[in-house]
């Protein structure tokens, strides 16, 4: 009963962190789900109080957040950036452990250098969670987004390795290199190569189940759920690195051809959502249990326990400085080097605009629950029976690493590269689309009379003239027309208006010409759309005085029955007017990016969209 209303309180956390979040802005989620944590932590007694285990939060939580996003990576971008990859996952972990276990063996001799190194390889691991939310809500470049996302797969083996290295040194005082290399190489050569064997077996089950007629979307998004604990588990039965295995099998899962049907489109747009859930879901829970165990770490230092708290502090400060400023350098490094190989100078790195690419890639590898979970894993006692020296300390340095770190990406990050969402509410971006939205509606109302046009039993009056469009530029860009008095039938208001809600949203990113074109449509669109309202009451009022008549029976022919049966296929016809405005919304943006109206990534979005639209529409 506990660990349900753990579980019914983590979920409550996670809703009420989406909509505190609205009030935040200056948080990002993770941040305002970390404060819920620490709230649960001190008002609930949770089985997470002797701390978390590393083999479960990456199970429950990495392997699926992992899978799900390798099967949608970019592999060829991945394999163009191998090399840097690599150097972050690996090279980079080791500075970062020299440099921080060194300076903090520097700060207090009496943690001894084994142990300081321990700390350093745990701060070697990235918050693969916090990595890819970085990544998707900010506009790294292209090649700093890639390599981010590599680095966030595939550095915590060589982080792992390391530290459990330095803790059996503290332990035994012997290290065996070559114990410690078989170690790694089964961990990250083993899982990459069983891992691609588990994912082409993956592929080949899934294709069997489709050929054999089982073209069920529930079937296969359940056992697309299913795979990513199954291949964990089976690689981690063969002692080789689980987390890299689900990577692999992503990766190799996404490149083998799939089939395209009715069947397949189905089961894509169920899984994307599900997907969805899940991964908001996943997200929320492991921050939140971030924050339950992020005070269990600083309370030592909160009670004086570890002497003077601003020496404390003064100390997790640098330490992070050191942190962050590694990872700068390296990153700078990395760039001028990718600079000589495209024949440009290595000080072309050292441009503003180059630098703050290299700061933000500092800032966006914040540490987080592998990283804490590592350090609680540091056993009280030695084999000897000894305590493990200085455990409180590096517990505690680790925890205010961690939300260092995590501050800086939510702080720092968002002042040195731009938001994708404003990026893609640019002004000349939504002047583009006002433009092709504007010329949808107009569209749409000219097509009334052809578009499922809905009849009473009896002949409807005729709308006067030919339909007009809504104002905002024709076709041809020309000067704004009036609006027609009449819409053909209330369906096709119903699609203009739902059109118009579109450019509500754009009207404030667009410049000022453009949004008085949108806001003027919108208006009109919702004068005419208030008449289906006004149908609607009267409709509503003579069907409640025929349930009052005598004798309660209606003439089949009556006026009010027609009108109300003419009102219900309304509402039947707005699906073929959506399906009719979706094929001229393509047909026009086809025609806006030949014209150079609309940039060829921006249409490949807008076009992405109207089909997910159309999948849905039944």
């Amino acid at each position: 009963m506990e660990a349900l209303e753990l579980i019914l309180f983590l979920l409550a956390a996670v809703i009420a962190s989406s909509i505190l979040e609205r009030f935040l802005p200056r948080l990002s989620l993770p941040l305002v789900q970390i404060a819920l944590g620490a709230l649960i932590a001190f008002t609930v007694s949770s089985p997470f109080e002797q701390g978390l285990d590393t083999e479960l939060l990456l199970i429950l939580f990495i392997a699926p957040l992992h899978f799900n996003e390798s099967r949608h990576a970019d592999s060829g971008a991945l394999w163009r950036n191998r090399w840097g990859i690599a150097s972050l996952a690996v090279g980079l972990v080791f500075a970062i452990m020299l440099a921080v276990g060194g300076t903090l063996h520097a700060l207090m001799p009496a943690v001894p250098l084994a142990a300081a190194l321990a700390l350093g390889a745990a701060m070697g691991s990235t918050d693969a969670v916090a990595v890819t939310a970085l990544s998707k809500d900010f506009r790294f470049g292209r090649r700093h987004a890639t390599l981010l996302e590599g680095e966030a797969f595939f550095n915590d083996v060589t982080g792992t390795v390391a530290f459990q290295c330095a803790i059996a040194v503290v332990g035994s005082g012997a290290f065996s290199l070559v114990h410690a290399g078989e170690e790694f190489a089964l961990d990250l050569f083993g899982g990459l190569a069983g891992g691609a064997v588990m994912g082409g077996l993956a592929w080949a089950l899934m294709e069997l189940i489709r050929r054999r007629g089982l073209d069920n979307p529930t079937l296969h998004v359940t056992l697309e759920l299913l795979l990513p604990f199954v291949i964990y588990l089976a690689a981690k039965s063969l002692h080789i690195g689980g987390v890299i295995a689900v990577v692999a099998a992503g990766l190799v899962m996404s490149l083998l051809p799939q089939r395209h049907t009715t069947a397949t489109a189905r089961q894509k747009l169920q899984s994307r959502s599900v997907w969805k859930t899940i991964e908001f879901v996943l997200n929320g829970i492991i921050f939140v249990i971030l924050g339950m165990q992020l005070p269990r770490g600083l309370q030592p230092a909160a009670d004086g326990g570890l002497g003077d708290p601003v020496a404390v502090v003064g100390a997790v400060v640098l330490l992070t400085a050191v942190l962050e400023g590694v990872r700068f350098l390296w990153v700078l490094a990395m760039d001028a080097v990718a600079a000589r190989r495209a024949g440009e100078p290595a000080r072309s790195c050292l441009a503003p605009e180059g630098l703050r690419g290299a700061l933000a890639m500092a800032f966006a590898g914040p540490k987080g629950g592998i990283t804490l979970s590592l350090m609680l894993s540091i056993p009280t006692y030695l084999s000897s029976g000894a305590t493990f020296p200085e455990r409180t300390t590096l517990v505690t340095m680790a925890a205010g690493i961690i939300l260092g770190s995590l501050l800086l990406a939510n702080f720092a990050v968002p002042l040195l590269v731009p938001r994708k969402a404003s990026a893609r509410r640019a002004a000349e971006r939504a002047d583009a689309e006002i433009s092709l939205v504007i010329r949808v509606i107009e569209s749409i109302q000219a097509d009334a009379h052809l578009t499922g046009a809905v009849r009473a039993d009896e002949p409807a009056k005729a709308p006067t003239g030919a339909p007009a469009a809504v104002p905002g530029t024709s076709a041809a860009g020309s000067a704004p027309s009036a609006v027609a008095e009449e819409a053909d039938e209330p369906a096709t208001v119903i699609v203009m208006q739902r059109y118009a809600e579109v450019l509500e949203e754009l009207a404030p990113h667009a410049s000022a010409e453009a949004a008085a074109r949108a806001r003027a449509t919108a208006a009109a669109v919702e004068a005419l759309y208030g008449r289906i309202d006004d149908i609607a009451r009267e409709v509503g009022e003579l069907d409640s005085l025929e349930e009052d008549s005598p004798d309660g029976a209606a003439d089949p022919r009556s006026g009010l029955t027609a009108r109300f049966r003419a009102l219900r296929a309304v509402y039947d016809a707005v699906e073929d007017v959506q399906a009719q405005a979706l094929a001229r919304e393509l047909e026009y943006l086809k025609e806006l990016r030949l014209a150079g109206a609309i940039a060829p990534d921006h249409a490949r979005e807008l076009r992405n969209d109207i089909y997910i639209q159309q999948l849905t529409l039944e």
